[in-house]
């Protein structure tokens, strides 16, 4: 499987991924899902709080900025293509979640890209039978990452 992977950081951030973490774990989370020799492509912009409370209001009707929001690439066309979409990650609100939650600020990063990406492979969280399969792939493929399980919780952290 190969990615065709565009970062655009829009958003002057400390602690933000390189390009190569980033390809790592998007190609890992496709990996399960995708044909082997097939090429994926996918877009990441890194925002701040304003573009993504902004997006966040115009497409979810939600007046707050969110760690992530998945645009799945939608066309009708003659024949297929690998566009999986766009994800964007919101930096403070992942830097502010993983101080909260007691978690590495690079495993959330990694967390947060799984979970937006298995919405662009067309995963939701909307029942619970839905959040368990879900739940249940991220931390499969974080643990595969080399990261800890994304659900259980650190000390006193919610």
């Amino acid at each position: 499987m190969s990615l065709r992977l565009h970062v655009q950081r829009e958003f002057r951030y400390p602690q933000k991924p390189s390009d190569k973490e980033l390809t790592h774990w998007a190609k890992t989370t496709i990996s399960f899902l995708a044909a082997p020799n097939s090429t994926q492509e996918l877009t990441i912009r890194i925002v701040g709080k304003a573009e993504s409370a902004r997006l966040n209001k115009a497409f979810r009707d939600k007046s707050s900025a969110t760690n992530v929001l998945a645009f799945p690439f939608c066309a009708i066309t003659p024949y297929p293509i690998a566009i999986l979409g766009d994800l964007l990650m919101c930096a403070p609100i992942i830097r502010e979640e993983a101080e909260a939650q007691g978690k590495q600020i690079t495993a959330h990063w990694a967390h947060i890209l799984v979970h937006g990406l298995l919405h662009l492979l067309g995963f939701d969280h909307k029942t619970d039978s839905e959040t368990e399969d879900m739940e249940s792939l991220e931390t499969t493929i974080m643990l595969k990452l080399g990261f800890p399980p994304p659900y259980e919780l650190i000390g006193d952290a919610v």
